[in-house]
């Protein structure tokens, strides 16, 4: 009876040690340890990472069909960006930077692996003066680069803010209704009432009036021009179209003062 009561005190010993040694296993506490640890080494690493010197910028590559803007005003322009490195350095400011520009119309940066920016350029393209203000774009944007960077030949626009995209428009549609006759518009005129003026390369010019009459009485002068007004064009300074059923010639000083054609 003593041995069995021994076997059991001595088996109560035994896995009372057992839960001892699991309830104060050392093993949990290093794995917290490393993960401690491992997790400083990873912001230790990324701080380090971050520093310009280690992951320094090397070089610039500029790409874009380039007219009036050049790599070396890029580059420049990164001048202000160089030492931050890499990682650091900020893509967007570099992006607006660089569209500051004024020749410049859309800029796209991206980082490349390990210390290169590519930066791609697409310039302005200007289809006429405007005003006194600079250029105007294909979209009716006004850009303003230094004047002896102007194109030359490009025809001239005037008229309300806010009516370049308009206009640019209605160039291009006066341009394909004249092309049979071999003219360019060199001049297109829009006032504050929603009038139009034309001039073209031969120095003549069409006035065509208020807006919603404007492409029918250019119409009108293209098909009229071969029967009526081409033998004496040189003569002529001005056709007014804004007339019901026909139009009026101003003639040039050197010959009649005027004269009306009606009913053409």
């Amino acid at each position: 009876m003593f041995g069995r009561r021994g076997s059991k005190r001595q088996a109560s010993r035994a896995v009372t040690g057992e839960e001892g040694r699991r309830r104060f296993d050392p093993r949990p506490l290093g794995w917290v340890a490393a993960t401690v640890m491992f997790a400083a080494a990873l912001v230790w690493g990324g701080e380090r990472l971050l520093q310009p010197e280690v992951l320094p910028l090397r070089s610039v590559q500029v790409e874009g069909a380039f007219h009036h803007v050049t790599p070396d005003e890029i580059r420049m322009v990164m001048k202000g960006f160089a030492t931050a490195g890499f990682i650091h350095v900020d893509t967007e400011a570099v992006r607006r930077e660089v569209e500051a520009l004024p020749w410049v119309a859309q800029a796209t940066v991206v980082r490349l692996w390990p210390d290169r920016l590519r930066i791609v350029v697409k310039e302005q393209r200007a289809v006429a003066l405007w005003g006194q203000d600079g250029l105007v774009s294909p979209d009716g944007r006004i850009f303003s680069p230094p004047p002896a960077s102007y194109p030359s030949g490009l025809p001239f626009f005037q008229g309300p803010p806010g009516m370049q995209q308009a206009m640019v428009r209605r160039y291009g549609e006066m341009q394909r209704i004249l092309a049979p006759l071999g003219f360019q518009v060199v001049r297109l005129e829009l006032d504050a009432r929603g009038a139009w003026r034309l001039g073209l390369d031969n120095g003549m010019a069409l006035m065509l009036g208020r807006q919603e009459k404007s492409h029918e009485r250019l119409l009108r002068f293209v098909r009229s021009y071969n029967r009526v007004l081409a033998t004496r064009v040189e003569q002529i300074e001005q056709v007014d179209l804004r007339y019901t059923n026909g139009f009026a010639v101003r003639w040039k000083p050197a010959g009649d003062e005027s004269k009306e054609m009606n009913n053409v």
